[in-house]
């Protein structure tokens, strides 16, 4: 049939209708950033996020921590003219307020929710913000993980905020006003009609001026919820979310089905661990085998390896504290190099390791004994093992395990003829020193679609993919500049580009994968500097690295006088 054919319409099965949006709210007098997420099924609720101190990109609970409430998700980036506002005023003037009760209010008239069917959460600055729009306007779910009351006070001591919010002589008078902001609400109200869920701890520093004061207020809350927190991983105000988070959550599930929790006073976490048993289990621990480390931070530059994590002995000896001596073996080919290691301080061992009891390895960090890193010098190429070894000599202790790393990662990078590539995950770390012109291979399709030399400054651009080997995503493979003379070797990394017109081209036929990032250039298309190359001729070639192999195209030849 050769009958005109209607338009393709919109796919609804291909639309992710929990996906997360992006967007700044104008509604109002100042521009509000914020990102929503649709409710899954039919949940009828909306949870707003306000945001903390330093919150990942504006954001708190913006990762995959809410990923299984069901309820529609807003949240606020606490964000104005490059400063903290605690979601309140400039200058004390309270336009940023109404602004974001715009934002709050225009999400709920287009999901069709009353103020009954909103939860606000927040930690630190983010829990006033709960505490205060939740009092002040009637949203009744109010989950707040240590906030503070005195407002006024704190951000006085945090000059930067204080002077955007008080004025930028932060005068007394408005100190008060914003002190009294929350507690005057509670006084008037006691939080009568609402549902209020405190998270606190005894061990967060500003417990004895910010909530120990505050917590009678609540006396006509019907509804009032305290959780205290008495746990050994719990030492400091930012380790209370975290802790309490499957709570936190467990609580906003129940109210995002109008299931409305009653705990009244909670005091949580394990109780203070026997200090015979203690030393018992973590002088065992001490004398067994046993070794850890794990590496949190890698970098390549140049022939040196920047890496830093923690490496330490576990448990506790009997015997006190004794100071240890760290090293980076690199084993392969029937050899091994050991390179010495800078002890460093690691914070929250006590958490990210516990073992029946808690112990803190305040010197458990490592880190290379020059800010350059570790030289690579003399290390041939081959692929290599990472491992940690410390040594206590006072404990008569020598130990030697893999190292591991927190999270995955790929780092390849060019060094004169080589590429020296990195990869870890969380069994093994290894080191890969390969030459930097790898395989020609029949399946490459290869175009330099522009090369330019000026003043020492080389360009070039065009399409490169193997085919078979999906180029579909930024990302997808590493691409070198590789200049070969008779006495030097100069590599250089290369940026990528979507360019499925330039790719298509070269696509063979009954090839149906997809190469439209399969186009390298040099970064900002202004080409690499060769300042420091040697006058002389030489061959240029670009590589692509991916997963574990290398492939070279030719790309003619350059004079530098």
């Amino acid at each position: 049939m050769n009958t005109e054919l209607p338009a393709l319409a919109p796919n609804l099965a291909t639309v992710d209708r929990r996906g997360v949006t992006t967007g700044t709210d104008t509604s109002g007098a100042v521009p509000v950033e914020y990102r929503f997420r649709a409710a899954e099924g039919d949940v009828r609720h909306l949870i707003v996020v306000f945001s903390g101190f330093a919150a990942p990109n504006g954001y708190h609970f913006a990762g995959k921590s809410l990923n299984g409430l069901r309820a529609n998700v807003l949240w606020i980036r606490d964000d104005f003219d490059g400063h903290y506002s605690y979601y309140m005023c400039r200058s004390m003037n309270f336009d940023i307020e109404a602004s974001v009760l715009a934002l709050i209010e225009n999400t709920m008239g287009q999901l069709g929710l009353g103020r009954e069917q909103v939860s606000l959460l927040g930690v630190s600055k983010g829990g006033s913000a709960a505490l205060y729009f939740g009092l002040k306007y009637g949203f009744r779910n109010i989950v707040t993980v240590v906030p503070q009351f005195l407002v006024g006070s704190y951000v006085r001591d945090r000059a930067e905020t204080g002077r955007y919010m008080l004025g930028p002589d932060m005068p007394q008078m408005h100190v008060d006003m914003l002190d009294g902001a929350i507690p005057e609400l509670l006084k008037r109200f006691g939080a009568q009609g609402h549902n209020v869920y405190l998270f606190t701890s005894e061990a967060d520093e500003q417990y004895a001026t910010e909530i120990s004061p505050h917590l009678q207020l609540f006396w006509a809350c019907e509804n009032f919820n305290l959780i205290r927190t008495n746990s050994e991983l719990v030492r400091q105000h930012g380790e209370v979310s975290g802790y309490n988070l499957p709570l936190v959550l467990g609580v906003l599930s129940a109210l995002s089905d109008g299931a409305v929790p009653r705990l009244g006073f909670v005091e949580n976490g394990a109780a203070r661990a026997d200090p015979v048993e203690r030393q018992r289990y973590l002088a065992a621990l001490r004398a067994s085998d046993a070794l850890t480390a794990v590496l949190n931070k890698q970098d390549i530059r140049g022939n040196n390896l920047l890496l830093s994590g923690h490496a330490f002995i576990p448990g506790e000896s009997p015997h006190g504290e004794f100071s240890p001596v760290k090293s980076l073996v690199i084993e392969g080919g029937g050899r091994h190099w050991e390179f010495p290691l800078t002890t460093a301080e690691a914070k929250h061992t006590y958490s990210l390791y516990f073992d029946r009891f808690a112990r803190d390895y305040a010197n458990g960090g490592f880190e290379p004994e020059a800010k350059t890193g570790i030289p690579m010098t003399g290390i041939p190429g081959g692929v290599f093992e990472l491992s940690v070894r410390v040594v206590s000599p006072a404990e008569g202790i020598d130990r030697r395990t893999k190292l591991v790393a927190r999270r995955p990662f790929d780092i390849r990078r060019p060094f004169g003829g080589l590429e020296i590539s990195l990869i870890g995950d969380e069994q093994r770390v290894r080191l890969v020193r390969r030459p930097v012109i790898g395989h020609f291979s029949q399946e490459t399709a290869f175009s330099l679609e522009k090369s330019w030399l000026k003043d020492r400054t080389l360009h070039v651009e065009g399409v490169f993919f193997v085919h078979g080997v999906e180029a579909a995503a930024h990302g997808h493979a590493n691409y070198y500049l590789v200049l070969r003379g008779a006495q030097a070797t100069y590599s250089f990394r290369l940026g990528m580009s979507r360019k499925p017109v330039a790719v298509r081209p070269h696509l063979r036929r009954g090839d149906f994968g997809t190469y439209d990032f399969a186009y390298f250039a040099t970064s900002g298309y202004k080409g690499v500097a060769l300042t420091n190359a040697r006058p002389g001729d030489y061959e240029v070639y670009i590589s692509m690295s991916t997963g574990g192999s290398l492939f070279t195209a030719s790309a003619g030849g350059i004079t530098l006088s």
